[in-house]
């Protein structure tokens, strides 16, 4: 009985707990701070769901082959004394070149962190038109992706981003990402020997342009 008690007890609880926070929308909410305690930053008009979905998005080309996951996920944010919650997509990236894989972050995505930021990709806010954003609507409608890849220990190729979007091509959705070089800080290459270490990783893997993807089973 005591342990039936203590079940329904916990249950209560965090149903008490996820009430407490308030929900608005995770891109619009001009009178509040973004993290600010006490709120769910939520995906409120579905507009993650138009990169999600089964399958995977492709892109084959000149010899290399990328593959493109994402998946919406919610989680509790903590900070010193507040604590928030947010919905995110984080997503994974495989990479063939010339036949042989050279990067595979796709499983990740199996994986339980307790942030977004704990992934390879997650997104960050969404940024105005531009001419490679076809078929986009004003205003705010391609989304900057958080971008970085496992073993690096190279601080220049850390904090990069794509930005991408959705768009039609008569009944296909295509997902138009687009890779700059100004994503890397300075050049990889160099390094300050008096306050870092020689880095290994000196190149990006994923290589710089613009990509059409197209979903595949």
């Amino acid at each position: 009985m005591k342990k039936i008690l203590s079940i329904l007890f916990s249950l209560l609880a965090g149903c008490i707990y996820s009430q407490t926070f308030q929900e608005v929308d995770n891109f619009y909410h001009p009178e509040i701070l973004y993290g600010d305690n006490g709120y769910y930053f939520k995906d409120t008009q579905g507009y993650f769901n138009q990169f999600t979905g089964a399958g995977i998005w492709q892109y084959t080309g000149n010899n290399i082959t990328i593959q493109l996951r994402f998946i919406k996920k919610t989680f509790v944010e903590n900070t010193v004394n507040e604590s928030y919650k947010e919905d995110a997509l984080v997503g994974g990236i495989r990479i063939v070149k010339n036949g042989i894989e050279v990067l595979n972050t796709l499983n990740t995505l199996n994986e339980n962190k307790n942030s977004s930021v704990n992934y390879y990709i997650f997104n960050g806010h969404r940024v105005r038109n531009t001419i490679d954003c076809l078929g986009c609507t004003i205003p705010n409608q391609r989304l900057y992706m958080y971008y970085k890849e496992p073993d690096n220990d190279n601080q220049r190729l850390t904090d990069m981003y794509f930005l991408m979007h959705v768009y039609k091509n008569g009944p296909a959705s295509i997902l138009r990402v687009v890779f700059p070089e100004d994503a890397v800080i300075g050049d990889p290459t160099q390094y300050d020997p008096e306050v870092e270490n020689a880095p290994t990783k000196t190149q990006v893997i994923l290589p710089f342009g613009k990509y059409d993807f197209k979903k595949v089973n």
